[in-house]
């Protein structure tokens, strides 16, 4: 199974990205045998980068993405293809991996900024 991971870095250490169309990278995590494709999003070309995130995401067959506040754009496309939104702000992408494992982040369920306490 994979998990989409939006990152202010590359390694499992990075942050969590506030907002998913400002992420600099995104990670895909294979929780099987926990290999990380790494994927530099200055590198993909397109119209919005909101649109190729999430058009990466549904690329790589990921399951759930993690991420901070995700637009109105790039939450359709995840929500049209069943693909869990988790809100990992805050946390380093390795903390997100395992506080999603535990159920214990929160599900962005609309489309709206999500505010977390």
């Amino acid at each position: 199974m994979n998990i989409a991971v939006v990152a202010d870095g590359e390694s499992l250490e990075s942050q969590v990205s506030e907002k998913f169309e400002l992420c600099l990278y995104m990670l895909i995590v294979n929780l099987n045998d926990l290999t990380v494709t790494i994927i530099k999003t200055e590198e993909l070309s397109g119209t919005s980068p909101e649109e190729n995130l999430a058009r990466k995401v549904l690329e790589y067959n990921c399951e759930a993405v993690i991420t901070g506040n995700i637009n109105q754009t790039a939450f359709n496309i995840l929500a049209d293809a069943q693909v869990t939104r988790y809100f990992g702000a805050g946390h380093s992408v390795k903390d997100a991996l395992e506080l999603s494992e535990k159920r214990l982040l929160d599900i962005i369920k609309e489309e709206c900024e999500h505010h977390h306490q």
